[in-house]
């Protein structure tokens, strides 16, 4: 099996825009899937995480990727979103190093991490798992396929 991609749509990124409202239209009565170009699909997702191996499951790796859900794996649970910079790290040192090297954070004379570092959110409605060609996007109710047009982003 190849790699997958993780990549949340920005919602929780703006405070009301294109990608909020394509978040609330994926909740509403008329939840088509929409068609994206590669310019459209980089503007309203983030690259959360390159997975080793293809998941067999989507609806595993939603639960994976789902705080609450008791199946969460210890890859989502290390992830960390940094809010100043809007990265992620994966882990708490990498997190803290991260701080340190961008933030001016002493890990000297602070404990833990940051508060603007802190756990990523749980997948949801409008999130993508890509795998090769081939884009997933987390619907209502199960997986859709999405298509992105022209070139992959990259």
């Amino acid at each position: 099996m190849g790699e997958a991609t993780v990549d949340y749509l920005g919602w929780h990124l703006e405070d009301r825009g294109p990608a909020t409202e394509l978040f609330h239209d994926l909740h509403g009565f008329d939840n088509d899937i929409p068609d994206l170009d590669a310019t459209e699909f980089e503007d309203l997702y983030r690259e959360v995480r390159e997975l080793e191996e293809e998941p067999e499951d989507l609806e595993q790796l939603w639960a994976e990727w789902n705080r609450g859900s008791g199946q969460e794996s210890q890859e989502f649970l290390e992830m960390r979103y940094c809010e100043p910079c809007d990265t992620y790290q994966i882990g708490s040192d990498q997190a803290i190093q991260h701080a340190a090297d961008n933030h001016g954070y002493d890990p000297f004379n602070e404990v833990g991490e940051p508060d603007y570092v802190h756990g990523i959110r749980s997948m949801s409605v409008g999130d993508v798992v890509e795998m090769g060609d081939t884009y997933y996007m987390a619907a209502s109710i199960g997986w859709e396929e999405l298509e992105v047009g022209g070139e992959n982003p990259e």
